[in-house]
């Protein structure tokens, strides 16, 4: 007995073997900061910030910081940052009372990194994944007014 493939069939195959090669991946192959981002959330385009609740490194140039008691952020840090995947920031680095995607950085033993973009992170997701900020980890936060502008 011979078994057919319809066209449907065929199509389905090819579309499941292609996915790899034109850049989209099953969810379980995805980083851990991209399934932790709260979906259809647009990037805010500052945040306000008072004090810093908690970190968790996800992986390189990624983590999680809560900016509030329940208000996690999935925070990537600029390409050229040199900071390992598990090392802990101790300084945030604001021109004001506000966090600013691309002008705004962190401090990490390795040096500084830019922050490039900040995702509000699904709360749900955090939960049914058991991760919490570190109790132990201690941000600092320091104002930087920037360069002085000439009269």
């Amino acid at each position: 007995m011979r078994c057919r493939i319809s066209a449907i069939e065929r199509l389905l195959l090819w579309c499941l073997a292609t996915l790899p090669a034109i850049g989209l991946v099953w969810a379980s192959e995805l980083p851990q900061a991209a399934t932790l981002a709260a979906g259809g959330a647009n990037p805010p385009r500052a945040v306000r910030v008072f004090r810093v609740y908690g970190w968790h490194s996800l992986e390189a140039r990624a983590g999680l910081i809560w900016l509030g008691v329940d208000e996690p952020y999935v925070i990537r840090l600029g390409a050229n940052c040199g900071a390992a995947g598990d090392e802990v920031p101790s300084v945030l680095v604001l021109r004001d009372n506000h966090l600013v995607p691309g002008r705004d950085r962190l401090v990490f033993p390795a040096g500084e990194c830019v922050i490039d973009s900040l995702l509000r992170a699904d709360r749900n997701k955090l939960r049914a994944s058991e991760i919490t900020p570190d109790g132990n980890v201690v941000v600092r936060l320091i104002h930087d007014a920037g360069p002085r502008r000439k009269k």
